[in-house]
């Protein structure tokens, strides 16, 4: 095996190319071979400092017919993330009803700084963006006065509702 010898006065132990591949070997292997410890460790760190996790069953509703089954996870009163029915839970007698992407995504809505948490009314003319804010009440009993002022002027005779099924969406039915 032929020796590598340094460049100067040659006093320097010389190396072989064999010796040299080893020790590069064993350099790049030494971060693979501690990492699984490391990782674990860091596992157990993060898993003893997390508060505890509860999963919420629910079902997406907002601008979807589906209704599919998501589960929501939540640790201090906060959805950490969203997840859908896991492939063991699945029964032969019911249909997969994991949630699409838009289901899986309700986080975002739920946490919009744009999202409106309390009900408004407009107090300008339309496109102003002039709003106030009105209780609870107030909201429920003008919507429900104000179609049942629509209803009495322009369809006497029928009644408004809405049904989410899509075989069975009607949005007006005689009486």
């Amino acid at each position: 095996m032929k020796n590598i010898k340094s460049q100067g006065n040659g006093e320097q132990p010389a190396i072989s190319r064999r010796h040299f591949i080893q020790a590069s070997s064993a350099l790049i292997a030494l971060p693979f071979v501690s990492s699984p410890a490391t990782a674990q460790a860091r596992a157990v760190t993060a898993t003893e400092n997390r508060p505890a996790e509860k999963v919420v069953q629910t079902c997406s509703t907002f601008d979807c017919g589906g209704k599919c089954d998501i589960r929501a996870h939540v640790s201090d009163g906060i959805v950490t993330r969203i997840s859908t029915r896991p492939d063991n839970a699945l029964d032969a007698q019911m249909p997969v009803m994991r949630a699409c992407v838009r289901g899986r995504a309700y986080r975002k809505f739920v946490y919009h700084p744009d999202r409106l948490k309390y009900p408004m009314k407009r107090v300008g003319k339309r496109g102003e963006g002039k709003f106030e804010r009105i209780s609870w009440d107030e909201a429920t009993t003008l919507i429900a006065d104000n179609l049942k002022s629509i209803t009495e002027k322009i369809w006497p005779g029928f009644a408004l509702c809405s049904c989410w099924h899509r075989r069975f969406r009607r949005h007006l039915f005689r009486r």
